[in-house]
């Protein structure tokens, strides 16, 4: 089998809830790069890869440019040396940001195909250790939300079956902050956790002085607390307050992972395999915190089926974050939450296929 042709689509998705916002973004639309190989056996694989942000124009160029006369002809079987060999092919355009985001995309499709060479889901592939996924929502809580709004959001997904939300951080004023932590723990109670995120917008100080008065609301965990890539600041305030810390939606490496927790920097590993170069790092990357005894719970499932498929597959995940369910409906064969559980698809495949007709819409290169 032969990769005969690489595709394309860039698209721009709007959010059909209100704008969204953290300490760093508002977001009222979500980009979103499609590449799509085709294998001269008639099976074609789909990955993608996704922004808040214009900016994946450069990942598009990266793949038509660099990547993808690497890729014809070439059996797609050979993915770790492919994906290795496009890596290698020009490093002085860097090894993350866009030409990684592009490349983790390229990756996703070579799974794809895998997958559907075996006829098997990705989660059947690896070799599954549960039948189901618990999920967290972190589709609310957002900075420029009131109290009420805060409250009511929480309650509301409380009552669908969720017993884990997560509340945005990094409000000028920490205080306003701990005020909005208290308000929210008191509505949903004790028995559901509360995660904290502020979205690196803290200074060491901020974080260790703040971090201590979380204890007081018993929070899960604080996430990107500061700079992503100050691990030795990460170690410090991991050794000043009792709130585990979560870190991993900007940390782009395996090795990067590996000094965080060398360091004692990180009590929650995030992986995303959309910042990393796709499943095979993201695999390494649980084998690591699996080894160092720490719970892998992988950052905004944008697309449900990749994280819930990777968890349903690494005994170390304890749950997956549900996020954008507005717009779950523009893949193919889209998964959803019951009960605060994920049901695992059964298809063939990744799961990183946008519906042809969202693509018509949406399309801008």
């Amino acid at each position: 089998m032969k990769i005969r042709a690489v595709d394309t689509q860039l698209c721009r998705v709007p959010l059909k809830q209100r704008t969204i916002t953290d300490s760093q973004s508002r977001v009222d639309a979500v980009e979103f790069l499609q590449v799509v190989l085709e294998t001269d056996a008639g099976i074609t694989g789909y990955g993608m890869n996704w922004s808040y942000t214009p900016g994946l124009r450069a990942a598009q160029v990266a793949v038509v440019d660099n990547y993808a006369p690497l890729l014809v002809g070439r059996d797609p079987e050979r993915r770790k040396q492919i994906v290795r060999d496009c890596y290698y092919s020009n490093h002085f355009v860097g090894r993350v940001g866009a030409t990684a985001v592009g490349l983790a995309a390229v990756e996703f499709a070579l799974w794809d195909i895998a997958c559907k060479v075996a006829g098997l889901p990705l989660w059947r592939l690896l070799g599954p250790c549960r039948d189901q996924v618990k999920a967290y929502s972190t589709d609310g809580g957002w900075l420029s939300w009131s109290v009420d709004e805060l409250i009511r959001d929480a309650t509301r997904l409380v009552e669908r079956g969720f017993d884990a939300v997560k509340l945005k951080l990094g409000r000028p004023d920490p205080r306003e902050d701990l005020e909005r932590v208290a308000a929210v723990r008191k509505a949903i109670g004790p028995g559901v956790r509360l995660m904290t995120d502020v979205n690196c917008a803290w200074p060491l100080a901020t974080a260790i002085q703040w971090g201590k008065r979380l204890e007081e609301h018993d929070v899960f965990w604080l996430e990107e607390p500061m700079h992503p890539f100050d691990v030795k600041a990460h170690a410090q305030l991991a050794r000043s307050i009792n709130v585990p810390i979560a870190v991993g939606e900007t940390i782009y490496t395996k090795y990067a992972f590996r000094d965080f927790i060398e360091a004692g920097a990180v009590h929650v590993v995030q992986a995303d395999a959309t910042k990393l170069l796709g499943i095979d790092e993201w695999l390494e990357v649980a084998a690591l915190a699996s080894a160092a005894n720490l719970p892998i719970i992988p950052h905004t499932n944008v697309q449900h089926k990749l994280h819930v498929q990777l968890a349903a597959a690494t005994p170390a995940v304890m749950m997956v974050e549900n996020c954008y369910e507005s717009i779950a409906d523009i893949w193919e064969e889209p998964i959803g939450v019951t009960d605060g559980v994920y049901a695992l698809p059964q298809e063939p495949g990744v799961g990183l296929q946008i519906r042809r007709p969202v693509v018509d819409a949406t399309r801008i290169g």
